[in-house]
Parts: C-alpha cells; structure tokens; sequence
C-alpha cells in the first residue's frame, strides 16, 4: 500500500511529545460549536518550524463557552515523523447530530497525486468523552473549509485538486446519503496564472442558486452554478477585495450571509489588486444575499493574523477562531459576537470578546539577548507627568482609554509629599491625550467637605480612586471616605465623556455578603470573613477597591482590601456596577499579614492571587500566592521560587494578547531610594515565567497599573522626589503588543 494510504493514528491520549510547548509551528484553525457552552477547535501544527512531514492535527474542547480550553484532546498523526503528513483539518456539526472531523494527508514525496481527504465522525459528540468512529479516505484532493447543507439535503464539500491544475481544480464532493458515500459533482477551473490555493467556500443562495468563493492571487474570485454544481460559470474576480488569504462565509440562522476577511486600511486594495496585508480581520453582514455588507467589524488588527473559521451557536453568538504568527507566538485565537455587534460595529459591546487564545505553546517569544532592565530604561525615558504642579504628593492611579484619550485618577494633596496629608488628600481626573501624551484637563472627583447635590462629604481623607467605563459615554470614578473616628465608606460619582463633566451628586457603593447588602464599609468586610474564621480586630478604617477590575466570561471581578485589617476577597461587582459581591475571602496564613492583593485566571480555570505581605518585624514580608477553583474556596498562601526579595509593596497581575504579565517590588533600593525596583515576569500558560522589565529607578518606581488599548500596553506609576515617598503619577507606554 502506498505511504499516502498509510492508516491514521488517531492518539485519544496525547503523550508529552504532542505538547503545546514541542510545537515550533501551529495555525490554519477551525471551530464548531454544540450544546450547552461546548466548543470544538482543531488546526495543525509540528515540531519543526514549516507545513512539513512533521505536521499533525490538534483537537481542544471547551465545556465553558471557550472561556477555558482543554490541553489536546486528540492528535491525528499518520504514521509519527514523516513521510506521511496530515494537516488543515475542519471540524463540522452535522444536522443528525454527529461530529465530523476532516483532514487532508499526503505524502511528502508524492504530494500532488497523493493527497487525500479523510473523516471520522463521532456519534456522542455532545458527551465529555465522545467516541470517535475509524478514519477513512473520502476522495482526493485537499478539503480544508466548512461543508454546506444544500436545499435538497445534499452535503457539499469544497474540496481542491492538486493534481489537475488546469481544468477543474476547485471542485464540490456531494453526499446524498449523510455522509455514507461521496461522489464528485463539479468543478470550477481557476486559471494557473491567478490560482492560490482555491481555498473555496459555497453558498446557497435565495433563488437555489450556488455561489462559489475562491482564493486567488488578485483576492478572491467567484463563480455560480444553476444546476446544483454540476457545471459552473467561469471564475471572475468579486467585488469584495480580500488579501491573497482564506476567508469565511455562511449563512447564519437568520437567513443573513457571514463574512470574515481581511480589510487593511490605506489603499490596500486598489484597482482591484491583492496587495494588502493579512491583518484587520473583520466581520461583516449581508441582508440581500451578498450584493451588499455592513460596514464590519474589527476582530483583530494586527499583522500576521489569518484563516478565519467558525460557527454560531443556538443561542445566536458567532465563535470566530484563527490564527496569529504562525512561527512566532503561533496563537490559535477566538472571537465571539452577534449579528447586532456587526451592525454596530461596536467592538465594547458586552457580547463581544476578541482575542481570546484557545492554544498557545507557552514558550516566550524573547530572545535569549533579550534585557530587561535596558526595555525598562526606554519606558522610563517615555513617561510624562500626569500631576498638577500644585500638587506635592500624589499616589493610587488607576485608568481606562477611550478612544484617543486616557482617563486617570489618583489622590493629590497640597501641603507635603507622600499619601499621609490626612484631610488634606482629594481625589483628581486627568484627561491626557494619546497621541500627545499631554494633560489636556482636570477635575475634581472628590475632596473634604466637598458638598454635592445630594450631600455632603464630611471633613475626611478621601483617596484610593478608581475608575471603571460602565457605558459608551459614562466613566464610573470610586473613591473612599474614611473621617477620623467613623467607618470609611465608598461611594461613586459617574463622568460623562460627551459632555466632559461629572454628574452632581455622589452615591454609596453596596457590599453583598452572606448577611445581606449593605454600604460599603469595613465592619460588614470584617463581619463576612469573620463568619469565617478570620481572627483579626474588626477596623474602621482601611476597605479599598484595590486590584484593576477584570472581566470573565461577561463578568466584572475584583479584588478588595482592608489594608490595615489585612484583608482579602475576591469579588463579583453587579451588572449595576454598585454592587460589590464578596465570593470567597483568601487571609491565610493570617501570620503573613496579607493585603493589597492581585488576581487573575490561570488557563485551565483557577484563580490565582498575588498578595502583598507585611510580616516580620520590619513589615517587609515576601509575596505569597494563593488559588481558587471557583473565587470561593482559596488555599493557604504560600512564598513562589519565582518571587524572591520582594518588598511589602503592591503587586499587579495582568493578562495581555494571551501573556501574563505578573509585576512584584523588589527590596532592593537605588541610591537608598525605597521601592526602587519593580520587575514584571511574563508567561503563557502560568507556569513557565520569563523576567521582561526591571524597572530600577532612584526616583522610585510603585503601583503601576497596566492596561491594553488599540494595540499597546499603557501604565501609570507613582514616583517620587523623597527617597521613595509618593509625590507624582507618571503616564506612559509600556509597549506595543505586536
């Protein structure tokens, strides 16, 4: 029997050899979704870095709506290293229920005559373990898009064939009997001179018309058949311009087309030539069976991102998977949204998710030269002053971008450096725009005795903003009010971007525990981990929004702190964005006096914190990290071999174009400048970590915040004139993420 015959290995067990990390080459993905939150994805990948003999097929499965994804579930290899190759595969839900998975395998040394389309199907697919049927040869040629259910029942596949480059090589294989058997029905002839790799896709149309896309050289091409594809009109480039890449249409269950493709901006496709990048992929609808599309929507603008493929849901949400940087940081990526986001074009909708990673080798993409402390001197040299000069101490920023502008708030006063000016400390909103990186305004949030529509603050410290975009048009801005001998409280007061204002009147921010809902104060933190076990004096002072709010499966966490009381919990922030819900608090060891904590999700699901520490007699203990399956029940802290000489300071844990960036203080000091060190290590899968940025500064460098914004990673720092103190906030770029 010839190699390219060679039966499949279907491994249900993956060894360590088909790990993520083993792979120096990964993409060409494809999605298909079942019930109740399942998805599958499959791409191909190998050990080399190239589509060689050493490529295989991947297959992951999500139960959670792709928030979380399997390591690989299935790896199809025909016969180990070479010479025989299988690659872009297709996963697909057939009507009756059964899962289909198609490759396509050959010979490396026969490539053209021997390729050959293969499937095997599973009948339980909806089941955490389904059971795959044996693999078998349905035709010749390459198949590597989604099937199409025609009007008469008929199953059409667009399969490629390698082997006749002249006559006919985009053709449709037909089943009319589910699957059982396959017969060629016809083919489109795509001239030599213009083909790509076919890469075609068919859509019925309304009139029972077929309509057939191609990849071609010039983008893409597109041909129609009457007759059921039996006989197709000659190829003829489309008015849709695309880069020399594979898109994806379908027609969705309302009856609109889907398109997914490449829309780089400036000209890039002018008169009608290929000539744009593969990057600005986008999705777009059609109400009049193609003639006309939306205005889209951006999914993912980098370079080097390509081969869209996916499926929509019963409940209406389109999963969109591809790929990015194929030999680089090789990302299998997800997108999900719904028709109304692609009207829209609103990329913030609360349906919609971008860039969210199926699979990625957790190997870094730093060079082994790579030099942590020169990246950070060139952030250094960027950042500018976002503090008013009136201003002597300055601490606690936090911000979000809006469009070409950065909104930060941190708490100021008047009278001495550091963050211990007592009443004198209120709260700022700076504007600062992007491209300028200049302040181009300032409000007052809140200060002492500062009277509102609805009330009056009382003579009190009022510091540790944050602020969070709850609408298109509307900032929520947070800040404590803690007097001297009262409980501290939160409370809120809401900007308006449209009218570059904030509203009058402020409101008390709720607390919900087991005991009920209350205002936000320390006593009721303390009650609700008290009922727990935690042992410590209640204070009335101390409770704080602390960790940058994080967003998971369509939901709003972050973490509290009782600074002095040494409190920690997770919690759930309400779709009224005043409701903060207490999930599960994380203390212990209470001997490591634990607080200023930052949270994150780990690949396969569990929380992960890092907490700032204040034990020992110098209150300068070393961070200790805690899990959680479910943000209810966490473990006991405990020191990392990662984190070593960490300062009592607070740490941040991000997660950015699927990396983690986890940032720590270190106790070494420039220049005896305290808090004069910060380092952030990055990694993929939580696991293997990477030093990246050592800031090392005699102006001090402490409590950064990082977020993501068209492209880039921005941050704010607190830096200081005074051996460490707290005078200024800085703002800058830390980096571009491509």
């Amino acid at each position: 029997m010839e190699a390219y015959k060679l039966k499949p290995q279907v491994i249900d067990q993956p060894d360590p050899e088909y790990a993520a990390g083993t792979r120096s080459f990964q993409g060409i993905s494809s999605l298909a979704c079942g019930r109740e939150g399942r998805l599958w994805a499959v791409w191909y990948g190998g050990p080399t870095s190239g589509e060689d003999l050493n490529n295989y097929v991947i297959l992951a499965v999500t139960e959670d709506h792709g928030q979380t994804w399997s390591d690989e579930r299935l790896v199809i290899d025909p016969d180990g290293p070479g010479p025989v190759r299988a690659f872009d595969p297709e996963i697909w839900l057939a009507p009756d229920g059964r899962l289909w998975l198609f490759w396509a395998q050959h010979s490396v040394e026969n490539r053209k005559s021997s390729c050959g389309v293969w499937a095997m199907t599973a009948t339980e697919a909806d089941g955490p373990d389904a059971q795959w049927s044996t693999p078998r040869r349905l035709c010749d040629g390459v198949m590597m898009c989604k099937p199409v259910v025609l009007s008469n029942g008929d199953w059409a596949l667009p399969v490629s064939f390698w082997h006749r480059r002249e006559a006919g090589s985009a053709g449709m294989v037909v089943s009319s009997d589910h699957g059982a058997t396959w017969a060629e029905r016809g083919a489109v002839d795509v001239p030599s001179d213009v083909r790509s790799y076919d890469e075609h896709m068919i859509v019925e149309c309304q009139d029972g018309s077929l309509w057939m896309w191609v990849r071609t050289r010039y983008g893409i091409g597109e041909s129609r058949s009457t007759d059921a594809g039996q006989t197709w009109s000659a190829l003829t480039p489309s008015a849709v311009p695309n880069a020399d890449s594979r898109f994806f249409i379908r027609r969705l269950a309302s009856g609109r087309l889907l398109l997914v493709r490449h829309d780089p901006p400036h000209g890039a496709f002018a008169n009608g030539a290929s000539k744009g990048t593969r990057s600005h992929l986008k999705a777009y609808c059609s109400d009049d069976d193609g003639a006309t599309w939306s205005d889209g929507l951006l999914l993912d603008a980098r370079e080097r991102v390509s081969y869209p493929d996916g499926d929509q849901a019963e409940d209406g949400t389109i999963y969109c998977t591809y790929d990015f940087d194929r030999y680089g940081c090789r990302a299998i990526l997800l997108a999900a949204f719904r028709e109304e986001d692609i009207d829209t074009g609103n990329s913030r909708a609360p349906s919609v998710r971008l860039r969210e990673v199926i699979n990625q080798p957790p190997r870094l993409p730093l060079p082994d030269s790579w030099d942590p402390v020169r990246a950070a001197k060139r952030v250094l040299q960027g950042l500018v002053r976002v503090t008013a000069p009136q201003a002597k101490g300055a601490h606690d920023a936090e911000f979000v971008c809006v469009d070409d502008h950065a909104y930060i708030v941190e708490h100021d006063n008047d009278e001495k450096p550091g963050h211990g000016a007592g009443r004198a400390m209120y709260c700022v909103l700076s504007a600062v725009h992007l491209p300028t990186r200049s302040v181009e305004k300032r409000w007052i949030l809140a200060k002492a005795a500062q009277a509102f529509a609805n009330t009056t603050l009382p003579d009190a410290e009022v510091f540790v903003p944050r602020i969070l975009r709850i609408a298109e048009n509307t900032l929520r801005c947070y800040f404590c009010c803690q007097p001297e001998n009262e409980e501290a409280i939160t409370w809120y007061r809401d900007f308006d971007l449209q009218t570059q204002d904030f509203e009058p009147a402020i409101h008390k921010a709720k607390l919900k525990t087991a005991a009920g809902t209350f205002d936000m104060t320390p006593g009721v933190f303390h009650a609700d981990a008290a009922a727990q076990g935690f042992r410590q004096p209640a204070r009335k002072k101390g409770l704080y929004i602390f960790d940058s709010f994080k967003v998971f499966d369509g939901k709003t966490y972050v973490a509290l702190n009782n600074f002095p009381g040494r409190q920690n919990a997770l919690a759930l922030l309400h779709d009224d964005f005043a409701t903060f819900e207490v999930l599960g608090h994380y203390n212990e060891p209470q001997s490591a006096e634990l607080s200023e904590s930052a949270v994150n999700r780990l690949p396969d699901g569990k929380w992960l914190a890092i907490c700032r520490s204040s034990a020992g007699p110098e209150r300068t203990g070393n961070y200790h990290f805690t899990t959680s399956p479910d943000g209810r029940n966490w473990t006991e802290a405990q020191e990392w071999p990662l984190v070593v000489n960490g300062a009592s300071s607070k740490p941040t844990f991000d997660r950015f174009g699927g990396v983690y960036y986890l940032g720590w203080q270190e106790a070494t000091r420039i220049e005896d400048c305290r808090r004069s060190v910060f380092n952030i290590e990055v990694s993929r899968d939580g696991k293997s970590w990477q030093r990246k940025y050592r800031f090392e500064s005699a102006n001090s460098f402490q409590y950064p915040a990082f977020h993501e914004h068209n492209g880039a990673i921005w941050l704010t720092v607190t830096q200081s004139d005074h051996g460490g103190s707290t005078d200024r906030i800085m703002f800058g770029k830390l980096e571009d993420m491509t």
